[in-house]
């Protein structure tokens, strides 16, 4: 597929801002602040762009997450009206919503051509470049939004992290923290200034995860996210309460090991094993569940049930990132079996 120069004669081809033929792809829990409804809703006001029967569907079916739909109708409404930068950025959107980031980097930029100040369009492409790990890309974007859109919160949070990305903690600090001044009832922002401090190792975590746990409600991924990051800042006693808030909205194996690392931290050993053992039985195909078990039962020298336990988690991830050390470990709890002439621990 052609990707789009920034010039207006790009408009004129329609494979200029197509997307391709990508099926959907299952999505992850997206670090960024969710979505409006309407994919358009976070444009700024002002002249809009003469309304379309094409652009009309396509925020219908985005909001119905049919994103292969909602793609045709903006493609249709961007050959429509090429100065529609309202289709063009939604179809940015809808391109990142399949992974076809080539595709919405161009179409993102086709709309900050017709419409240089467009904010969203802005935040909305640095924070891709910030994902591709092209920190040059992503800082010039961040800076040339900030010119014109100096109180926008999401670009600040763009040119924190881009800056973090490229080890200046100082600056990136004084963007992630205005982002939050500006937005202090965003979680995200929270959130992602709390990351960076555990990242840094330096105090100052917990206010922010505090913020943002109370401001989500029953957003699991951020909940589950918030006790992470309560974990990476050893407040544990923080961390297992945010974990009870996403196993009683949805159990399964990831949490419940989150919780386990907490409960460990707390120097509760019951409740690290009866979490471990829970993980790999709500889900079994969890391989780091089957590890960490594995470590538990090995401390308590249960040495069969523990060997045991890192061959799983080596038939479920043979090349997994644990996986040399299930070997050894697995090897170990074997000798140990020898050792003690064979009898079961």
């Amino acid at each position: 597929m052609r990707r789009c120069e920034i010039a207006l004669g790009c408009f004129i081809a329609m494979t200029a801002v197509r997307c391709g033929g990508s099926p959907p792809v299952a999505q992850t829990p997206e670090q960024r602040p969710a979505e409006s409804a309407s994919p358009v809703a976070e444009l700024p006001s002002g002249p809009e762009p003469p309304p379309s029967q094409e652009l009309a569907a396509g925020i219908k079916a985005f909001d119905a997450a049919n994103y292969p739909e909602a793609r045709s109708s903006f493609e249709a409404a961007a050959k429509k009206n090429p100065n529609n930068y309202e289709a063009l950025y939604d179809l940015g959107m809808t391109c990142e919503k399949v992974a076809d980031k080539p595709a919405a980097e161009a179409a993102y930029k086709a709309a900050l051509v017709v419409k240089p100040d467009l904010e969203a369009a802005a935040a909305s492409l640095s924070a891709l470049y910030v994902d591709e790990g092209r920190i040059d890309e992503a800082l010039a974007i961040a800076r040339g939004g900030l010119a014109k859109h100096p109180g926008s919160a999401a670009l600040h949070e763009n040119m924190g992290v881009a800056l973090a990305a490229r080890g200046d903690q100082d600056n990136a600090t004084k963007e992630l923290a205005q982002a939050v001044q500006i937005a202090p009832t965003d979680a995200m922002f929270h959130l992602t200034l709390a990351h960076w401090f555990n990242v840094w190792k330096v105090r100052g975590a917990a206010p922010h995860l505090d913020a943002a746990r109370d401001i989500v409600k029953d957003d699991y991924g951020m909940i589950a996210s918030i006790a992470y990051e309560y974990r990476m800042a050893s407040e544990f006693d923080s961390c297992v309460k945010t974990y009870d808030r996403a196993v009683a909205i949805k159990d399964g194996g990831e949490v419940r090991l989150g919780r386990a690392l907490c409960k460990l931290g707390l120097k509760d050993e019951k409740g690290t094993l009866d979490d471990l053992q829970a993980a790999v039985v709500k889900e079994p195909s969890y391989a780091p569940a089957h590890y960490y078990l594995g470590g538990r039962l090995a401390l308590a020298k249960h040495f069969k049930e523990a060997a045991s336990e890192y061959g799983k988690y080596l038939l479920l991830e043979p090349n997994g990132s644990l996986a040399a050390k299930a070997t050894e470990k697995q090897k170990a709890a074997q000798d140990a079996m020898k050792n003690k002439g064979g009898k079961k621990p």
